[in-house]
C-alpha cells in the first residue's frame, strides 16, 4: 500500500502554485466526491431518507468497506444494502429502501428482449397447453419486504410527506418488471409467487397447476391460467415453447 502511494505522490507534477501534496489531495476529495453523487444518483429516495449528512457518511464508510473495482461507477452501488444493514441497524427501512432502488434500475438496464402478448398463446391448441415452458424477462425480479418502504417510497416520489415506519406482521413480495421503457412494480400474493417461482425454474404451466392444486384444489387450473394473462399482458414472458 506504501509502495502504491508513493508511486501516486511521484508521478504528480510539482509546481510553486500547488505543490504535489495538495494537488493529490484534491483528486483524493474529488474522486470521494464523485463516488457519493454517482451513489446519490443510484438511491435518490435513500438519500432523501438518510437526509444529506447521514447519507454522505454512509456512502463514505460504504466506499472504506468496499473500494470500487468498476470502471463504469454505475455498478459501484452493488453491495449497499448489505452494507446498510450492517452498519444502520437503527434505520431498518435503510437496507430495504436501497435493495428496492437498486431492483428498479437492474429492471430499467437490464437487456432488450421480446414481449409476447396473450394473442401469443391464443396460437397455440388448448391440448398443448400442459407442456408450455416459459422463459421470463431478464428485468423481472421478486424482492421480499417487510416495512412499509414501497409506501414510503412513494411519498418520497410525489415529494409528499412520507408515512410513520411500520413493521408489518410477514414479508411482502413485490414483482419489478420493465414495462414500455419504465420500470413497474407491483405487489404478489403468496400463490403467484409460487406460480412464478416454479415458472422461472423451469417447470410446464402443467407442473404450476400441480403446484398449485395443493391449497387451490379445482380452481388450481383456472387461476394459474389469470396468472400467466397477466404474466403475458404485463411483458413478463419473452419466450413460450413447448417440449
Amino acid at each position: 500500500m506504501d509502495e502504491a502511494k508513493n508511486c501516486a505522490f511521484t508521478s504528480i507534477v510539482d509546481d510553486e502554485k500547488v505543490g504535489a501534496t495538495k494537488r493529490l489531495k484534491i483528486y483524493h476529495d474529488a474522486y470521494r466526491f464523485r463516488i457519493i453523487e454517482a451513489l446519490a444518483t443510484a438511491y435518490p429516495k435513500l438519500h432523501v431518507l438518510l437526509g444529506d449528512d447521514l447519507f454522505e457518511s454512509t456512502a463514505r464508510s460504504y466506499l472504506s468497506v468496499y473500494p470500487s473495482t468498476y470502471r463504469n461507477m454505475r455498478w459501484f452501488g452493488h453491495q449497499m444494502r448489505e452494507h446498510l444493514f450492517n452498519t444502520l441497524p437503527e434505520h431498518p427501512i435503510a437496507a430495504e429502501m436501497a435493495q428496492f432502488e437498486w431492483t428498479l434500475a437492474l429492471a430499467f438496464d437490464a437487456e432488450d428482449v421480446a414481449e409476447l402478448k396473450i394473442q401469443n398463446l391464443a396460437e397455440i391448441p388448448p391440448e398443448n397447453w400442459s407442456e408450455l415452458r416459459f422463459k421470463f424477462q431478464p428485468a423481472m425480479k421478486v424482492v421480499p419486504l417487510r416495512w412499509n418502504t414501497i409506501a414510503i417510497w412513494k411519498a418520497l416520489d410525489s415529494e409528499q410527506t412520507p408515512p410513520a415506519l411500520a413493521k408489518n406482521s410477514t414479508y411482502t413480495s413485490w414483482l419489478i418488471w420493465r414495462q414500455n421503457l419504465n420500470s413497474q412494480f407491483r405487489s404478489l400474493e403468496e400463490m403467484e409467487v409460487l406460480a412464478l417461482q416454479r415458472g422461472v425454474a423451469g417447470a410446464s404451466f402443467g407442473e404450476i397447476c400441480e403446484a398449485l392444486f395443493d391449497t387451490l384444489g379445482e380452481d388450481a387450473t383456472l387461476q394459474a391460467a389469470q396468472y400467466l394473462a397477466g404474466w403475458l399482458e404485463a411483458g413478463l414472458i419473452s419466450e413460450l415453447r413447448s417440449e
